[in-house]
């Protein structure tokens, strides 16, 4: 199973009840397509960073993450859901890389000018 990400975007004006329901027909959908959900996020109304073409007078939308599990067919299968909603402004899937799994950054060694790597340079004669 690969990790994901799912950010939605929803209509501010629909009902906190509403988005509720959706996030929550989401969630079983995940699992009954044989995915797990690790965590829901409900960030709330927040202010767009930039215009949606569609929607040219929203300024403001409610943010939901979902991040969760599942096998490598189930991402479409939440697009093709997610097209079709009225209340989902925006959405977003992405493969989630795991915090313990990242690369560990590659450590670096002090030298001092007129050494390589620890051996002072030869006196030219």
């Amino acid at each position: 199973m690969n990790p994901y990400e799912l950010i939605l975007l929803f209509d501010p004006g629909a009902a906190e009840e509403k988005i509720s329901q959706f996030v929550t027909k989401l969630e079983d959908k995940i699992r009954s397509a044989g995915g797990e959900v690790d965590k829901t996020e409900k960030w709330g109304i927040k202010k767009l960073a930039s215009m949606i073409k569609k929607m040219k007078s929203l300024t403001q939308a409610y943010y939901v993450l979902i991040r969760f599990k599942s096998p490598p067919t189930v991402p479409a299968e939440l697009t093709a859901h997610l097209k079709v909603s009225e209340i989902v402004v925006r959405y977003f899937i992405s493969c989630a890389v795991p915090v313990e799994a990242a690369a560990p950054a590659p450590s670096s060694e002090v030298v001092a000018v007129g050494e390589i790597k620890g051996e002072p340079l030869a006196k030219p004669e």
